[in-house]
């Protein structure tokens, strides 16, 4: 039996640009909506859960909160990005080319994931702005 569980209501604000997509190539912010389903084995018997609502609510608040209001960017670009000005600028860097939907979703997925000792199957659907959006499976 698997048993599939689910939060949503997560949301954070950054900014990024996407060279692959013409028309995107200039830096623009986006609300990310997120939801999270966990997919696990079985019911626990002794807690009644597959997962506690309440640990995995603090999982990915903490995870979201990592990423908001954030310029996302390519580990490959790193070096070549320089902002000067009276204003706080925090980077997060991705590993892949581009900081899509569907990779900044893997990156939430992946880090969910390992917070949950990989015992759990992990869904995101994260939505770029309102209507667009990506969903993840991982493993």
């Amino acid at each position: 039996m698997k048993v599939k569980v689910g939060l949503e209501g997560f949301s954070f604000d950054s900014a990024h640009y996407t060279l692959s997509s013409e028309g995107n190539q200039q830096i623009h912010g986006h609300t990310y909506r997120v939801s999270i389903e966990v997919e696990g084995e079985s019911i626990d018997e002794n807690t009644g859960f597959v997962i506690d609502f309440d640990i995995l609510k603090k999982i990915i608040n903490d995870i979201v909160k990592d990423w908001d209001h954030k310029l996302i960017i390519p580990s490959e670009d790193l070096n070549q990005i320089y902002f000067k000005g009276p204003f706080k600028l925090d980077i997060k860097v991705i590993p892949y080319k581009y900081p899509t939907a569907e990779y900044i979703g893997l990156e939430i997925a992946k880090s969910i994931y390992e917070k949950l000792q990989k015992k759990y199957k992990i869904t995101v659907k994260i939505y770029e702005g309102e209507n667009n959006y990506a969903i993840i499976e991982y493993p």
